[in-house]
Protein backbone atom coordinates (compact mmCIF):
# COMPACT_ATOMS: atom_id res chain seq x y z
CA UNK A 1 0.00 0.00 0.00
CA UNK A 2 1.64 3.30 -0.80
CA UNK A 3 2.45 5.92 1.75
CA UNK A 4 0.77 9.03 0.36
CA UNK A 5 -2.50 9.46 -2.22
CA UNK A 6 -2.64 11.99 -4.50
CA UNK A 7 -6.91 12.90 -4.92
CA UNK A 8 -8.01 13.15 -8.40
CA UNK A 9 -11.78 13.89 -9.74
CA UNK A 10 -11.46 12.98 -13.54
CA UNK A 11 -13.21 14.94 -16.33
CA UNK A 12 -16.05 13.40 -17.52
CA UNK A 13 -15.49 9.80 -18.80
CA UNK A 14 -17.14 6.50 -20.35
CA UNK A 15 -17.75 4.24 -17.72
CA UNK A 16 -16.98 0.40 -19.27
CA UNK A 17 -16.89 -2.84 -17.40
CA UNK A 18 -17.82 -1.95 -13.31
CA UNK A 19 -18.65 -4.14 -9.76
CA UNK A 20 -20.07 -0.76 -8.09
CA UNK A 21 -22.85 -2.40 -6.21
CA UNK A 22 -21.50 -5.70 -5.42
CA UNK A 23 -17.71 -6.72 -5.52
CA UNK A 24 -16.01 -8.74 -8.36
CA UNK A 25 -15.80 -11.95 -6.71
CA UNK A 26 -16.39 -15.63 -7.73
CA UNK A 27 -14.03 -15.15 -11.28
CA UNK A 28 -11.15 -15.86 -12.38
CA UNK A 29 -9.88 -12.66 -12.96
CA UNK A 30 -11.61 -11.46 -10.00
CA UNK A 31 -10.25 -9.43 -7.14
CA UNK A 32 -12.92 -9.39 -4.61
CA UNK A 33 -12.85 -5.47 -5.00
CA UNK A 34 -15.37 -3.22 -6.00
CA UNK A 35 -14.63 -1.42 -9.37
CA UNK A 36 -15.20 0.51 -12.32
CA UNK A 37 -13.12 0.58 -15.96
CA UNK A 38 -13.53 3.96 -17.28
CA UNK A 39 -12.67 4.70 -20.98
CA UNK A 40 -10.90 8.28 -21.76
CA UNK A 41 -10.81 8.27 -25.98
CA UNK A 42 -7.72 9.11 -27.27
CA UNK A 43 -8.22 12.08 -28.86
CA UNK A 44 -9.36 13.74 -25.26
CA UNK A 45 -5.93 15.61 -24.33
CA UNK A 46 -7.44 17.29 -21.20
CA UNK A 47 -8.41 14.15 -19.15
CA UNK A 48 -5.64 11.76 -20.53
CA UNK A 49 -2.98 14.69 -19.13
CA UNK A 50 -5.54 15.16 -15.78
CA UNK A 51 -4.98 10.88 -15.16
CA UNK A 52 -0.75 11.39 -15.94
CA UNK A 53 -0.74 14.07 -14.04
CA UNK A 54 -2.09 12.33 -11.24
CA UNK A 55 -0.09 9.59 -11.78
CA UNK A 56 3.28 11.44 -11.72
CA UNK A 57 2.09 13.72 -8.72
CA UNK A 58 1.65 10.03 -6.85
CA UNK A 59 4.65 8.97 -7.90
CA UNK A 60 6.53 11.88 -6.44
CA UNK A 61 4.79 11.57 -3.00
CA UNK A 62 5.77 7.91 -2.98
CA UNK A 63 9.66 8.09 -4.75
CA UNK A 64 10.81 11.08 -4.49
CA UNK A 65 13.91 11.04 -5.57
CA UNK A 66 13.06 8.03 -8.67
CA UNK A 67 9.46 8.45 -9.09
CA UNK A 68 10.05 8.52 -12.94
CA UNK A 69 12.27 5.60 -13.60
CA UNK A 70 10.22 2.28 -15.17
CA UNK A 71 7.21 3.41 -14.11
CA UNK A 72 3.58 1.18 -14.82
CA UNK A 73 1.25 4.04 -15.61
CA UNK A 74 -2.78 3.54 -15.10
CA UNK A 75 -3.59 4.27 -18.21
CA UNK A 76 -3.87 1.24 -20.67
CA UNK A 77 -4.46 1.14 -24.26
CA UNK A 78 -7.67 -0.59 -25.38
CA UNK A 79 -6.78 -1.63 -28.34
CA UNK A 80 -5.37 -4.90 -26.15
CA UNK A 81 -9.11 -5.40 -25.79
CA UNK A 82 -10.42 -5.32 -29.38
CA UNK A 83 -11.35 -8.97 -29.55
CA UNK A 84 -14.52 -8.31 -27.02
CA UNK A 85 -15.20 -4.66 -28.64
CA UNK A 86 -13.73 -3.15 -31.48
CA UNK A 87 -14.77 0.30 -30.10
CA UNK A 88 -12.22 -0.22 -27.41
CA UNK A 89 -8.99 0.68 -30.34
CA UNK A 90 -10.34 3.98 -29.95
CA UNK A 91 -9.39 4.87 -25.84
CA UNK A 92 -7.64 3.80 -23.06
CA UNK A 93 -8.63 2.29 -20.10
CA UNK A 94 -8.30 2.76 -16.75
CA UNK A 95 -9.53 0.79 -13.92
CA UNK A 96 -10.23 2.48 -10.12
CA UNK A 97 -10.87 -0.07 -7.12
CA UNK A 98 -11.69 -0.37 -3.66
CA UNK A 99 -12.73 -2.92 -0.89
CA UNK A 100 -15.25 -0.59 0.74
CA UNK A 101 -17.99 0.39 -1.13
CA UNK A 102 -17.50 3.45 -3.42
CA UNK A 103 -19.90 6.25 -2.88
CA UNK A 104 -22.52 6.52 -5.92
CA UNK A 105 -24.27 9.52 -7.32
CA UNK A 106 -27.24 10.56 -9.11
CA UNK A 107 -26.38 13.36 -11.81
CA UNK A 108 -28.25 16.06 -9.36
CA UNK A 109 -25.38 14.57 -6.61
CA UNK A 110 -28.33 13.09 -4.65
CA UNK A 111 -27.05 9.28 -3.42
CA UNK A 112 -27.78 6.87 -6.48
CA UNK A 113 -30.70 3.64 -5.44
CA UNK A 114 -28.79 0.28 -5.43
CA UNK A 115 -31.89 -0.20 -7.90
CA UNK A 116 -30.04 1.95 -10.76
CA UNK A 117 -26.63 0.28 -12.58
CA UNK A 118 -24.53 2.68 -14.20
CA UNK A 119 -24.38 1.13 -17.84
CA UNK A 120 -21.94 0.47 -20.04
CA UNK A 121 -21.05 3.40 -22.02
CA UNK A 122 -22.49 6.16 -19.54
CA UNK A 123 -20.95 8.99 -18.81
CA UNK A 124 -19.57 9.32 -15.50
CA UNK A 125 -17.17 11.11 -13.13
CA UNK A 126 -14.79 9.22 -10.16
CA UNK A 127 -13.44 10.06 -7.45
CA UNK A 128 -10.66 8.33 -6.01
CA UNK A 129 -7.30 8.42 -5.42
CA UNK A 130 -3.96 7.56 -6.94
CA UNK A 131 -0.73 6.14 -4.94
CA UNK A 132 2.57 4.19 -5.84
CA UNK A 133 3.41 0.94 -5.12
CA UNK A 134 5.64 -1.97 -6.14
CA UNK A 135 4.08 -4.86 -8.24
CA UNK A 136 6.36 -7.81 -9.22
CA UNK A 137 9.05 -5.73 -8.19
CA UNK A 138 7.95 -3.04 -10.25
CA UNK A 139 7.07 0.84 -9.99
CA UNK A 140 2.78 1.22 -10.18
CA UNK A 141 0.65 3.67 -9.75
CA UNK A 142 -2.28 2.66 -8.52
CA UNK A 143 -5.75 3.84 -8.62
CA UNK A 144 -8.32 3.55 -5.75
CA UNK A 145 -11.92 4.01 -6.04
CA UNK A 146 -13.56 6.72 -3.31
CA UNK A 147 -16.64 7.29 -5.53
CA UNK A 148 -19.13 7.49 -8.92
CA UNK A 149 -21.17 10.07 -10.08
CA UNK A 150 -23.50 9.42 -13.14
CA UNK A 151 -23.58 12.03 -15.52
CA UNK A 152 -25.54 10.89 -18.25
CA UNK A 153 -25.82 8.27 -20.67
CA UNK A 154 -23.78 8.57 -24.60
CA UNK A 155 -24.80 7.03 -27.67
CA UNK A 156 -22.51 4.21 -26.29
CA UNK A 157 -25.02 3.54 -23.54
CA UNK A 158 -26.83 0.08 -23.63
CA UNK A 159 -30.42 0.81 -23.45
CA UNK A 160 -31.56 -2.28 -21.33
CA UNK A 161 -30.71 -1.58 -17.82
CA UNK A 162 -31.44 -4.72 -15.44
CA UNK A 163 -28.64 -6.89 -14.14
CA UNK A 164 -30.06 -9.82 -16.52
CA UNK A 165 -30.49 -7.90 -19.85
CA UNK A 166 -26.74 -6.47 -19.43
CA UNK A 167 -25.40 -10.24 -18.39
CA UNK A 168 -27.24 -10.92 -21.81
CA UNK A 169 -25.99 -8.40 -24.04
CA UNK A 170 -22.18 -9.20 -22.97
CA UNK A 171 -22.95 -12.51 -23.61
CA UNK A 172 -24.21 -11.78 -27.02
CA UNK A 173 -20.71 -9.59 -27.49
CA UNK A 174 -18.82 -13.36 -26.91
CA UNK A 175 -20.84 -15.86 -28.22
CA UNK A 176 -21.33 -14.04 -32.07
CA UNK A 177 -23.08 -17.42 -32.95
CA UNK A 178 -26.45 -16.51 -31.04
Amino acid sequence: MPIDYFHIITPPVVAYVNHLHVPDIGGPESDDRYKITILVNKQDSTCIKAIVDASHAAARLEWPVSWDQALNMPLHDGIDKCASWDQLADYLMCTFHSYHPPLLQMPDGSIMPRSIEIPIGASVRVFGAMGGCIVNGEKTIDCYLSGVQLLGSSPMAIEKSTVYERFEQLIDRYLPWR
